[in-house]
């Protein structure tokens, strides 16, 4: 359903809405950029709010200590009726998402040091108890024995059995790791794919939508670098952010990206775009054949 961009007008002193058009969205919001300068992110459910307050606080407090620009909310307005459940602004950022291969070998390289300066400087933030408490905080072990379990039933079934026995067999490396679980917490963007990371002339220039920023394990960060530009770039990012451990990092990414394919295909009903059930599917056969033994 289209806001209604005349009472948005009334409900912000000066703004004349001469454009709007549709940005893009993801499970829980879409956004419109309205007159090439604003960027309206409207939630589509009321639940989906909680969310979008977390970033809202996670970036004022980050924006000034992070390398690369990020979104900054100049207006939270969750009950108007411009739209079903309100909405959210900030100032547009240029660029275009990140396509590594487009990149010359020397873009390619700045593009990396870039990306890892600022997951290092990401990952040292220290936020105050206020940010802290709204940042969630799983239990890894947890959360990768109840995606083993989920894997074996909803899953592995549907595989060719060299594929469910690849499968299971990610869970039980990851599983029996104890140095996977022992690592020092620290605040994650925790979906930094192709469409998050801006580029503009062939210059990473920001990072957008940290609805799933939390607290949980730093290699994570690494995960859609892996899933979506391929192991040498992961690797040449994690050279450059300063990773004590590659080879147990890419082990780490290949699990990581397996489970977040199981992720959109057990709980994507009603949340995941066309499109993206089945895209899941792909990529998780893809990394099945492709590392087989592990990354």
């Amino acid at each position: 359903m289209e806001p209604d961009w005349r009472q948005i007008e009334n409900e912000n002193q000066g703004l004349s809405v001469r454009s709007a058009h549709f940005l893009g969205e993801g499970w829980n919001s879409r956004a419109y950029i309205v007159n090439d300068d604003l960027v309206f992110r409207f939630p589509k459910r009321l639940d989906h709010w909680e969310e979008l307050e977390r970033e809202v606080t996670f970036l004022a407090f980050a924006a000034d200590l992070l390398p690369l620009a990020v979104p900054r909310y100049m207006r939270i307005a969750p009950d108007s009726p411009a739209s079903a459940y309100g909405y959210a602004v900030y100032r547009y950022l240029h660029g275009h998402a990140m396509n590594v291969n487009a990149l010359a070998r020397e873009k390619r390289a700045a593009a990396a040091e870039v990306i890892g300066a600022f997951l290092r400087a990401l990952h040292s933030l220290e936020p105050g108890p206020e940010v802290r408490r709204l940042l969630p905080r799983e239990d890894e072990r947890m959360v990768a024995e109840e995606y083993s379990a989920r894997a074996e039933r909803g899953i592995a079934p549907k595989l060719r059995p060299l594929e469910a026995s690849a499968l299971i067999k990610q869970f039980e490396i990851y599983l029996s790791a104890p140095e996977n679980f022992l690592f020092q917490p620290a605040a994650l963007h925790a979906d930094l794919s192709r469409d998050h990371i801006l580029v503009e002339n062939d210059l990473v220039t920001a990072v957008i939508d940290f609805g799933d920023v939390n607290w949980g394990d730093p290699d994570y960060d690494f995960m859609y670098l892996f899933v979506d530009f391929g192991q040498a770039f992961a690797e040449e990012v994690a050279r450059r952010y300063g990773h004590r451990d590659l080879e147990r990092l890419m082990s780490k990414l290949l699990y990581f990206g397996l489970v977040d394919q199981i992720g959109t295909i057990l709980d994507g009903k009603g949340l995941a775009l066309k499109g993206q059930e089945d895209e899941a599917w792909l990529r998780l056969k893809r990394l099945l054949r492709r590392y087989p033994s592990g990354a």
